[in-house]
């Protein structure tokens, strides 16, 4: 028999978690059924809102005030109020943001309306999912969604709000407040560190984010001051693009860096292989290179790039 994915044995911790977090047990279930029986009897959204707010189960009071007229106004302004069951994904998240302009009531919301797509954002679960804020709020809930979603495939889940409240009491109860027992936590916390599909998609949301909010030479530049030899990997891959882009090699085959830069008509070749130069050197022996050199290898791919 296949042993159970230590996730799934961290969701059974929720609760547990839960009311070591907050001085006392929630009813989650409860709640969901509380919902459901709303929704299916055709309630107003403002009423099934209502319904997650009222409920001491749950503190939902930590995700701030709940502006009954700001709300209620949105949600007539909108006239879906009633329609609300009806509404792609998309249009339910942009709404109900619009009405709460913060996205973690939002998330709330949704989690109990349906728990079978959507989970709470927070900040411990964002963590471990390694996804950051993006410029837009809805943005960073639908990226947080799409890692949620992938850990339930992966997993074996069935919902999305499952994967969440495993990677919160995974988050709080062992690895940051470590709220559990020792010998939990470390067990956890080892499992953690031994998940290489969860640690790999981690760094790919972190990575990802970055490469598009700065250019390749910029991070190489903010790493020269704690990693020279990445530093210099990145600019010099940078470095052998920009010129294969500024001076393109014969149709059909491959011109070697040296070749390009070789080639009638390119100039300042001594300067230019000055950095191939580097550039070797970072790929064969990063642990090698000074600083300096790094700085240069940069500064010649950014006068490459002006061009």
């Amino acid at each position: 028999m296949k042993n159970k994915d230590y996730l799934h044995d961290c969701l059974e911790l929720h609760g547990e978690v839960a009311a070591l977090r907050y001085g006392k047990p929630q009813r989650l279930g409860e709640l969901e059924r509380q919902v459901r029986t709303r929704a299916e009897n055709s309630s107003t959204l403002w009423d099934v809102i209502c319904a997650i707010h009222s409920y001491e189960g749950f503190p939902a009071a930590m995700f701030g005030f709940l502006p009954e007229a700001q709300i209620k106004a949105q949600l007539e302004a909108g006239g879906w109020e009633r329609q609300w069951q009806a509404l792609p994904g998309h249009l339910l998240v942009d709404g109900l943001f619009k009405a709460f302009r913060q996205i973690e009531p939002v998330s709330l919301v949704l989690r109990f309306i349906d728990p079978t797509r959507y989970g709470i954002m927070s900040g411990p679960v964002a963590a471990i999912l390694g996804v950051r804020q993006r410029r837009r709020p809805t943005a960073t809930y639908n990226a947080y969604l799409k890692a949620l979603r992938e850990v339930e495939k992966q997993r074996g889940f069935t919902r999305v709000a499952d994967v969440e409240m495993a990677l919160w009491a995974l988050q709080v109860g062992a690895l940051a407040d470590k709220l559990l027992q020792p010998a939990q936590c470390k067990s956890l916390a080892r499992s953690y560190r031994n998940d290489a599909p969860l640690q790999q998609m981690q760094t790919r949301n972190l990575t990802v984010q970055l490469f598009n909010q700065k250019t390749k030479l910029d991070i190489a530049e903010s790493l020269l001051a704690t990693d020279v030899a990445l530093a210099g990997q990145i600019a010099g891959i940078e470095f052998e693009q920009l010129v294969g882009k500024r001076w393109p090699g014969s149709s059909g085959r491959y011109d070697s860096l040296k070749a390009l830069i070789d080639r009638p008509g390119v100039p300042e070749q001594v300067r230019l292989h000055k950095a191939r130069d580097i550039r070797n050197r970072a790929i064969h022996e990063p642990m090698r290179l000074e600083r300096a050199e790094v700085e240069r290898l940069i500064k010649t791919a950014r006068w490459v790039s002006s061009l």
